[in-house]
């Protein structure tokens, strides 16, 4: 949020994701598919860390005098609403009460059905905060105009319109996609929606509450269309699917001139399509090799596109088991096709069950590649299974002088060395001193960095503890803009929608990564 308030000038309102008294897991990925060009469908289950962790990470962030932080709260009863407006009145500039949500049971738009639980709520939170209070309203409400009214007559400053519609269900073959089944629609299918629904609430309410127009919003022509219906606001989301962080500014900028110079009056110039690779690619395993209990190798039968050896370098992909679930993996070998995986989870044990002929899809791939680190020597260093990440990154500089430090907790997850030792020069250590040094992998680094000469190049991957610790010892031996790493933040869409993967700068490490030069890791100082 720091970041959009710094460096996107054209946003004056950020409202945040839904937020409820308690902690709220939400649901499993996937938690967004795209189903036809430009059309989204969403269900993330209000997944949020709850008010008072929120509140410490609203309380590091500075609003500009001329932005506001509108903070979406959600509960199941009048109580619940404002057991979290009190936590996090203090820094939210106005509420947004999330009447909308299509398919969180008890939740969302089975209270917006309730017209007096609406009127009870809006009111009790406006009295409670003295705050500009708006009601997010589903499209999918009969009595839409009344409820509106219902909102504005307890005291809301104004509606936001609409949230997604729906819901309704995507598949993929005879799978449905997301985890919870069904989710809300959006992007360029749910625009007429969101214009009538701005229209008839207009009518309803009159000229003074503030209306926040939104639904398929993705050129200068639709802000106009909401602004023709009576939305004073404007707000963007299934456009953003797929735009890293530099595309995101240059959007907002784009859209904000293209609307006050009045082009695009006909035609739709851009529609909320992505050119980001969201279709689901079916392959099957050929062989599953298990290193031991807990960490295995998948060698598929294809991979998507026209790949060659190094061309994943820093990417990755979504693997997806219908009724099950999906996850992100580094292609380790795109010449094997392999993937290496993990035993942590129910999705990853599922995995580790599967036997040859089994099918599975892939979603990507993401990622923006390794950043071009110049010439010089390149240290290389892995830690648990990121070091499946650095051997594509090996192929992609195959040639250079090249270290590969890999770590691991024992000595049979130090998998395929000799592949690396056709790269470069391979150092190794185990937690257990089962094989290499005793200890963990970063105590090699000194030693690399006087072999590999003047400011070599470091690419790290593996846990936080583990890159943050090697970022502090590589500094002593090379300039921040040859420092890369990737550290494993917690990734569900892939699309930079889900904003799970925000790194302390502010950088997605989905969309703007996952690998980023040392700086891009770090919080601004203010």
């Amino acid at each position: 949020m720091q970041k959009c308030f710094d460096e996107i000038p054209p946003v004056g309102v950020v409202t945040t994701k839904s937020i409820s008294f308690a902690p709220r897991a939400g649901y499993a990925e996937p938690i967004y598919v795209r189903y036809g060009p430009g059309c989204y469908a969403n269900a993330v289950g209000l997944a949020n860390p709850g008010a008072e962790a929120f509140l410490k990470e609203l309380e590091t962030i500075e609003i500009p005098a001329d932005k506001f932080l509108l903070v979406s709260i959600f509960g199941s009863d009048l109580e619940s609403f404002l057991a979290a407006a009190r936590v996090l009145a203090p820094v939210a500039d106005g509420f947004e009460l999330n009447f909308s949500c299509p398919h969180a049971a008890g939740y969302g738009a089975e209270l917006g059905q309730e017209l007096e639980l609406v009127r009870a709520i809006t009111r009790a939170v406006v009295a409670e905060t003295g705050l500009p209070v708006l009601v997010k309203l589903s499209p999918m409400l009969a009595a839409l105009a009344r409820t509106a009214e219902a909102a504005i007559e307890a005291g809301a400053a104004g509606l936001t319109l609409i949230n997604t519609a729906g819901p309704g269900l995507v598949a993929v073959e005879e799978h449905p996609v997301l985890s919870n089944r069904v989710g809300g629609l959006s992007g360029d299918a749910i625009r007429p929606l969101g214009l009538r629904a701005v229209e008839l609430v207009r009518k309803a309410v009159g000229p003074d509450p503030v209306i926040i127009g939104m639904g398929g919003i993705a050129a200068p022509e639709h802000v106009r269309q909401y602004a023709q219906a009576g939305a004073n606001l404007f707000g963007v989301g299934s456009a953003l699917t797929g735009l890293d962080s530099r595309r995101m500014r240059d959007f907002f900028i784009a859209l904000e001139r293209g609307t006050v110079a009045g082009v695009g009056r006909t035609g739709y110039e851009r529609s909320c399509d992505s050119a980001a690779p969201m279709d689901y690619f079916p392959t099957r395993i050929v062989q599953r090799i298990d290193f031991d209990e807990s960490l295995f190798k998948l060698i598929l039968e294809d991979l998507p596109g026209e790949l060659r050896p190094g061309s994943m370098a820093g990417k990755f992909f979504f693997i997806w088991l219908p009724g099950v679930g999906e996850k992100p993996f580094a292609i380790f070998s795109v010449a094997e096709k392999s993937i290496v995986v993990r035993v942590v989870g129910n999705f990853t044990r599922r995995l580790s069950t599967l036997e040859s002929g089994a099918k599975l899809y892939l979603r990507g791939p993401y990622g923006q590649g390794v950043p071009d680190p110049g010439p010089g020597a390149l240290v290389h260093v892995g830690g648990g299974t990121g070091i499946a990440s650095l051997f594509e990154i090996g192929e992609h500089f195959r040639g250079r002088l090249q270290f590969f430090l890999l770590g691991a907790r024992t000595r049979t997850h130090l998998f395929d060395l000799d592949k690396f030792k056709g790269l470069g020069t391979v150092l190794t250590a185990t937690d257990d001193g089962s094989a290499g040094r005793h200890g963990p992998v970063i105590e090699l680094v000194e030693q690399a960095a006087l072999e590999a000469g003047e400011h070599p190049i470091f690419i790290n991957c593996g846990p936080a503890p583990m890159v943050e610790r090697a970022f502090e010892i590589e500094r002593r031996f090379s300039p921040p803009d040859r420092i890369i790493g990737s550290i494993e933040y917690l990734t569900s869409c892939g699309v930079g929608i889900c904003g799970k993967c925000a790194t302390p700068s502010g950088m997605l490490s989905c969309i703007d990564g996952p690998f980023l030069r040392w700086e891009e890791f770090q919080a601004r100082r203010r």
